[in-house]
């Protein structure tokens, strides 16, 4: 199997068993690779996508076309306006989702402290806290 590299002629190919040094390949020629590849490797299930490298991906090859078309004098202004605003757009997603992740991590602590002070309870006081906390969360956290 083999590859083009945006360094060669059209029709060259370089063996996949070759080392690449891919520092020599621009930002632009990387996303389109890693589109290729992810084209070949299509994720089975949702779990399999990671979602917060795919949001960055966009958001590089987002900035990577605004500075083609800041670049080319010929783009209609409104068309400049789209990407700047698609740009705008990616970072308001990113800071969500780093939020969120923030939040998860912050509750993911807050269990690892509960679960840790409970275990310094008498078993007793255990499973009357399991009882009462099952009343609160009630349906709504339990497995189907």
């Amino acid at each position: 199997m083999a590859f083009f590299s945006p360094s060669t002629a059209p029709g060259d190919v370089i063996d996949v068993n070759v080392d690449v040094n891919l520092d020599n390949f621009t930002l632009q020629d990387l996303l389109k690779l890693r589109a290729d590849i992810d084209r070949r490797l299509p994720a089975k299930h949702l779990r399999d996508v990671n979602l917060e490298r795919e949001l960055i991906l966009q958001h590089q090859a987002t900035l990577e076309l605004q500075n083609q078309v800041m670049q080319d004098s010929d783009v209609p202004a409104n068309q400049r306006a789209q990407c700047a605003n698609a740009v705008a757009s990616i970072l308001q997603q990113l800071i969500r989702l780093q939020e969120t992740v923030h939040t998860t991590e912050r509750l993911k602590r807050i269990e690892g402290k509960l679960i840790e002070a409970l275990n310094g309870l008498p078993k007793e006081q255990q499973e009357s806290f399991f009882e009462v906390y099952e009343e609160v969360l009630g349906s709504d956290f339990r497995p189907d």
